[in-house]
């Protein structure tokens, strides 16, 4: 790949993970105000599948999949973070990502215990983590 598209890659996807990030965690907090958190029982998608939901299904199908499609371009960003030339990219990879797994299998246990203030709480928390990491990673790598 040229070092061109590689320079606009390095600047295009982080901007499309930090807004699904951001989109995922506005979208969360809105299906629980609506206090629909539990819509869907099973994890990690609705009973219907990949179909498109029914109303009743309808925010927490579109929550899961708009996380799904954040952690795909996030997972997709730090591939080019980790080539990029900044020193401490892989610590700061291996730290997302981990928190990004730890966020996943926090979702497993805020579904399977029907939104304990336990395992809510810390989902919320990680979810900030990952967000502040993010950007806080990507001024560091703009800055130099």
């Amino acid at each position: 790949m040229k070092m061109k598209n590689t320079k606009f890659l390095n600047l295009i996807l982080p901007f499309i993970s930090l807004s699904l990030i951001y989109a995922t965690m506005l979208i969360g907090v809105y299906i629980s105000s609506l206090n629909r958190g539990l819509a869907c029982p099973d994890w990690p998608l609705c009973p219907n599948g990949f179909a498109f939901p029914p109303e009743k299904f309808f925010y927490e199908h579109f929550h899961r999949l708009v996380a799904i499609v954040a952690a795909i371009f996030t997972g997709i960003s730090f591939i080019f973070i980790r080539k990029s030339f900044w020193k401490l990219n892989k610590l700061v990879v291996i730290i997302i990502t981990s928190l990004i797994i730890v966020q996943i299998i926090m979702g497993i246990f805020v579904v399977s215990s029907k939104l304990n203030p336990i395992s809510c709480n810390p989902s919320l928390n990680s979810s900030n983590d990952i967000f502040a990491y993010f950007c806080s990673t990507q001024g560091i790598i703009y800055r130099n």
